[in-house]
């Protein structure tokens, strides 16, 4: 079916508003604004308190809200910085020698040129020790999928294709793989960095099925408890994150009589001036999801349902801030600060978006060529092997018809 350029054009510009966010009230986004200003002039260890009895109030400020009274923790180091040069200089001074690693992932959703479908999910990881030798590690790691990782029987008795199972497989393999990057890394001298590409929250798993949720809560958990057991620090990096815990929070405790509310960085942007402002630190309390996160890791039992903390940094060029998730030890070991300047720095010779994420995103993509290469492989593989292939004719209709 062609584009009806026409009815899109429309459909786009009824639709505007929701794109451009002012479809967001800027009336409302000043209250919120307000709001925030009365929390931090009025902070006391009772507000904290009562937030704490609330079921999922969205966020819950820190001893470092409390101590300073302020939304914001300004990085005035930038404010004298002229060029993105002088970005460069300081960030490169902050990683060297510091190891940092991230991994990322991409699949081939099931195949149904074939009766007997077939999955593939490669992710690639990287850990840059930022050396004059030039201590850098890039590995794959690639999981097939047979058709007995991906078909099902229904009600009925019929075969289906589990539409999930290839997304959850690429979900725990990144976590996998993370995990043995601590293992491995974990005797560097400085502590290594990892960055995982997302949230560590769960809150996009509540619409799958218990099996399906537990799968992922036991892969981020791993990685979690992989984390405080050697050592090594991991955050969860959201860029341009439209959550809106903090708004919540202020909902919560009845700061704001709107019946809306605004995204997280909508309130906050009024606050920052310098590249690398941030936020100061709030335990993350969003939702059910956040129970899930306990396992047994080396013998030992961890639980996270109540230990990770955000943050919101300013390093992007637009009006939006990236959120920073990490787990409470790193705080408690006086690693925070060290933290969050790796990831300043990463962000700052990535201008904008760490390097490491642009890195190893650009080395897992699997293209449609590639896609193409690996159906040439499985007909190769089945011939050498005398197994049966047979394909799947209306498949192969849709694809010719779409050329």
């Amino acid at each position: 079916m062609p584009l009806y350029r026409d009815r899109i054009a429309k459909e786009l510009e009824n639709k505007k508003r929701d794109f451009d966010g002012v479809g967001f009230d800027k009336a409302v986004i000043e209250q919120f604004r307000d709001a925030a200003e009365d929390l931090k002039s009025e902070i006391e260890t009772e507000i904290v308190d009562k937030l704490e009895t609330l079921q999922y109030p969205g966020a819950v400020p820190t001893e470092e809200f409390l101590k300073e009274e302020e939304w914001i923790i300004p990085f005035e180091e930038s404010g004298s910085w002229k060029s993105h040069e002088a970005v460069n200089n300081w960030s490169r001074s902050q990683l060297e020698n510091v190891t940092t690693i991230a991994a990322d992932g991409s699949q081939i959703d099931p195949v149904e040129e074939f009766e007997k479908p077939i999955g593939l999910v490669q992710v690639v990881s990287i850990a840059n020790g930022h050396t004059k030798s030039r201590d850098y590690e890039e590995n794959a790691t690639v999981e097939v999928l047979t058709p007995e990782d991906i078909l099902y029987s229904d009600e009925e008795g019929r075969k289906q294709i589990d539409d999930q199972e290839v997304d959850t497989k690429r979900f725990e393999t990144e976590m996998r793989v993370l995990e043995k990057q601590i293992e491995k890394f974990s005797d560097r001298e400085q502590p290594p960095v990892v960055i995982y590409d997302g949230s560590l929250l769960l809150s996009f798993a509540a619409k799958f099925d218990g099996e399906i949720q537990g799968r992922y809560a036991e892969a981020m958990s791993r990685l979690l408890a992989a984390s405080r057991y050697h050592g090594v620090p991991v955050v969860g990096y959201v860029s341009g994150s439209v959550a809106t815990d903090l708004t919540k929070m202020l909902d919560s405790l009845d700061l704001v009589n709107t019946g809306q509310t605004v995204r997280d960085y909508q309130m906050l942007q009024a606050f920052t001036e310098n590249w690398g402002d941030r936020t100061a630190l709030f335990k993350s309390r969003r939702d059910d999801t956040l129970e899930t996160l306990h396992t047994t890791y080396q013998g030992e039992d961890f639980d996270f349902s109540d230990k990770l903390l955000f943050t919101y940094l300013d390093v992007g060029s637009g009006p939006q801030m990236d959120r920073i998730e990490l787990p409470q030890w790193v705080v408690e070991e006086d690693l925070f600060d060290y933290v969050i300047s790796v990831i300043r720095a990463e962000a700052g010779v990535g201008r904008g978006y760490p390097e490491i994420l642009q890195s190893v995103d650009a080395d897992a993509v699997i293209s449609r060529q590639d896609r193409q290469q690996f159906l040439r492989m499985y007909q190769e593989f089945s011939e050498e092997n005398d197994i049966e292939l047979q394909w799947n004719n209306k498949a192969l209709s849709k694809n010719r018809r779409r050329r």
